[in-house]
C-alpha cells in the first residue's frame, strides 16, 4: 500500500458487521493500516459520540468525518470542529412545515453534542443515544440557535417511502435531503454537505490528493466518496448507483469485506513466476 496515504470507511453496513459493532479482524485490518503510515478515517452519518459508543473503534482510527461531512472529529482528543451548519431560522421554516404535513411524527435536530427531540418515540430515543432532550416546541430551542448540523424527522408509522412522499412538495432552500431505504426517517443537512467533498476537504489539509486515498462504502450517502477517491469499494450487495460509483468490490461487512481487501493491499501484488 505505498502508493497510499489515506483509508477512509463508511462504518455502518460497511466497515460494522450486522450487529454494528467492530468485528477483531476488521479492528486488526486498520491497525495494520496504521502500523504502514497510512490514515485511517471514519466517514459516517454518524454524530461523534456514535463513534465513541463503538467498542474498539475510537482507539482504531485516526479521525472521523461524522454527520455525512458536517463535522470533523479528532476521537483521540474529543475536538469537534462543526463544518457546516443549517441556519436555525431556515431549519423553524421547515419544521413549521413538516409538523403540518407529519403531526404524529418525531422532529429532531442536532448540534453536533447534544439531539432535542419534538415529540415521543422511546425507540428512537434508545436507537439514537444520549445526551437527548425532549422538549415541546423545538422553535424554542432553535430560537436560541444559531444554527444546526442535522433536523430529522421519524414517523415509525410509515415506511421509507411514504414519509418521502409526504415531504415531497416541502422546499428547503439551502439544504440536501438523505433517505435511507426503507426505514422511516428524513434528515437535512446543508447543502454544502457530503462524504466526498468533506473527505477531499480533510485531504487538502494534509497534503494528501484524490490518488491517496482508498474508500468503502454501501450506501447513497456514500457515492461522491467513492467517486472521488484513487481506490474505492462498494459492499457486496450495494445499489446500483453506489456500486458503479466504485472501481471495486468487496466482500459483505458480514465477511468483514474491508478486512479482506486491507489485507491483500497490504500484502501487494502476488509474485509472477518465470518461466
Amino acid at each position: 500500500m505505498q502508493n497510499y496515504g489515506v483509508l477512509a470507511t463508511d462504518l455502518d453496513g460497511t466497515l460494522l458487521d450486522d450487529r454494528k459493532q467492530l468485528s477483531e479482524r476488521n479492528r486488526a485490518a486498520l491497525l495494520a493500516a496504521r502500523a504502514q503510515g497510512i490514515a485511517v478515517v471514519a466517514v459516517t452519518a454518524r454524530m461523534p459520540r456514535g463513534i465513541d459508543a463503538i467498542h474498539g473503534l475510537a482507539e482504531s482510527v485516526d479521525y472521523a468525518i461524522c454527520n455525512n461531512g458536517a463535522i470533523f472529529y479528532e476521537p483521540a482528543t474529543g475536538a469537534i470542529d462543526l463544518r457546516h451548519t443549517i441556519p436555525a431560522p431556515d431549519v423553524i421554516d421547515l419544521h413549521t412545515r413538516a409538523r403540518s404535513a407529519l403531526p404524529n411524527a418525531l422532529f429532531m435536530i442536532e448540534t453536533g453534542t447534544e439531539m432535542f427531540a419534538e415529540g415521543t418515540d422511546p425507540a428512537a430515543r434508545a436507537y439514537y443515544g444520549e445526551p437527548w432532550h425532549g422538549v415541546d416546541a423545538l422553535d424554542d430551542v432553535l430560537a436560541d440557535l444559531e444554527g444546526v448540523v442535522e433536523y430529522r424527522v421519524q414517523d415509525q408509522s410509515m415506511d421509507g417511502p411514504a414519509i418521502r412522499a409526504a415531504l415531497d412538495g416541502i422546499e428547503a432552500p439551502g439544504m440536501v435531503r438523505w433517505a435511507w431505504g426503507s426505514y422511516p426517517v428524513l434528515e437535512y443537512n446543508a447543502e454544502t454537505v457530503n462524504k466526498g467533498a468533506a473527505l477531499a476537504e480533510w485531504c487538502a489539509e494534509r497534503g494528501f490528493t484524490a490518488e491517496a486515498v482508498i474508500a468503502f462504502g454501501d450506501m447513497p450517502n456514500d457515492v461522491s466518496m467513492l467517486a472521488w477517491a484513487g481506490r474505492s469499494y462498494a459492499m457486496a450487495g450495494a445499489p446500483a448507483d453506489v456500486a458503479a460509483a466504485a472501481g471495486f468490490q468487496a466482500e459483505p461487512n458480514r465477511d468483514d469485506g474491508v478486512a479482506q481487501a486491507v489485507e491483500a493491499l497490504l500484502r501487494g501484488p502476488e509474485p509472477v513466476r518465470a518461466d
